[in-house]
């Protein structure tokens, strides 16, 4: 064993499987008082986490897992405070996903849009399309938790719901007022006396580009 950064190497012979040895350095590193870890990328089902005790803190979290939490655990990751940065292509219900800072869900990704609208980001990408159920279940879970101004979720609608009318169709869906937004149609939810959910984008100059995010009360004006 080498360590990179030193180059200096160990060698000890130990009647322990490879992998297993592997695993068990793993969760030796992991599982020190107050490791901190600025990129912890993880894909398939990381098991060797679940033996980990100790919290740790994460900068930025890759969650390539496609496997739901084990059920006596509320997320793959211990942390001592929220991610800062979330890339995933799936979302499942974890308390770590949940309560991260940021958000990025890349292309080929699996959307539930019911547990996404429980999700804590004040900032999310998605960069693959919505239908409009998803929206719909999205939009509908947003303003029923509610989200301080500030928050933004930026993503894509599916190319076949692009014509004149999507944003009025959906505003109908959601009991939302037709509003305008900055020049551009939009449809309102009020969340409470200060602030409202806008969702707006360009769909009438066939712009696939939605947005829906938290402003002001008043921010958005009637059509």
């Amino acid at each position: 064993m080498t360590n990179e950064f030193t180059m200096i190497a160990i060698k000890k012979s130990i009647d322990v499987d490879p992998e297993e040895a592997a695993e068990k350095w793993i969760t030796y590193i992991l599982n020190r008082p107050d490791t901190r870890i600025q990129y912890l990328y993880l894909s398939s089902s990381p098991i060797c986490l679940l033996k980990c005790d100790q919290p740790m803190t994460v900068i930025k979290l890759g969650m390539f897992v496609f496997s739901g939490t084990p059920e006596e655990r509320s997320s793959w990751v211990k942390t001592t405070v929220p991610v800062k940065h979330l890339k995933t292509r799936s979302v499942f219900r974890d308390d770590t996903m949940k309560y991260a800072q940021s958000v990025l869900i890349p292309e080929y990704g699996d959307i539930d849009a019911k547990i996404l609208s429980e999700w804590q980001a004040n900032e999310i990408t998605i960069e693959i399309w919505l239908s409009l159920g998803q929206i719909i279940t999205y939009c509908t879970g947003i303003a029923e938790s509610g989200r301080p101004i500030g928050f933004r979720c930026e993503s894509w609608i599916e190319h076949p719901n692009m014509e004149w009318g999507t944003l009025d169709w959906l505003a109908m869906k959601v009991n939302a007022r037709k509003t305008s937004w900055n020049g551009k149609k939009c449809f309102t939810i009020p969340l409470d006396d200060a602030s409202e959910l806008n969702v707006h984008g360009n769909l009438d100059n066939f712009s696939d580009r939605l947005i829906i995010e938290v402003n002001a009360r008043g921010t958005a004006i009637d059509r």
